[in-house]
């Protein structure tokens, strides 16, 4: 009786994949159209790294290829992502008082970038000028050259996270 259920099992999964498209079982599911994506991205900031808009294109692209069947291409692809980095900022945050004891002052980290996400094969999915911003904090005696490339690392995985997840219209 077991096997007529692992036997049922194993023949309904295909289909009920089928039916949602393309599944990444990532939580990412994609029109089965789609067989290629494209990245173009832009920084419109003057402050950080040099090569923080690699850096944020590099990641993006791998957590996409890790998380989906797509192919990369150029351009043109069946999936479109077009962005920019809007704002790459620092500002202090004023000590505050825990349990009766003061804190030290903290720096905040903010990086904003806008997202085009063209999707033809469902449009509801799609969006225009979407804003994402994360943040991350440090100590402000810390030393901001050893600490941005940590803070940088850990404000793209929040950003990332949510673009995709805004991809699949969550």
């Amino acid at each position: 009786m077991t096997w007529i259920r692992n036997s049922f099992f194993w023949i309904l999964l295909p289909c009920l994949i089928q039916g949602c498209g393309i599944y990444s079982f990532s939580g990412l599911s994609l029109p089965q159209e789609a067989k290629t994506f494209s990245l173009k991205l832009q920084s419109e900031v003057a402050l950080g790294p040099a090569d923080l808009l690699d850096q944020f294109q590099q990641k993006l692209e791998e957590e996409l290829t890790r998380r989906t069947p797509l192919k990369q291409v150029d351009s043109q692809g069946d999936l479109q992502l077009e962005g920019s980095i809007k704002k790459f900022k620092y500002r202090s945050i004023a000590p505050s008082k825990i349990n009766g004891k003061e804190e030290a002052s903290k720096e905040r980290l903010t990086i904003t970038v806008q997202m085009n996400y063209i999707n033809p094969y469902n449009k509801e999915a799609a969006f225009s000028k979407k804003i994402f911003s994360q943040y991350t904090d440090m100590y402000a005696d810390a030393n901001r050259d050893d600490e941005e490339p940590g803070l940088i690392t850990a404000i793209f995985a929040k950003l990332i996270r949510d673009i995709i997840a805004s991809m699949d219209n969550w």
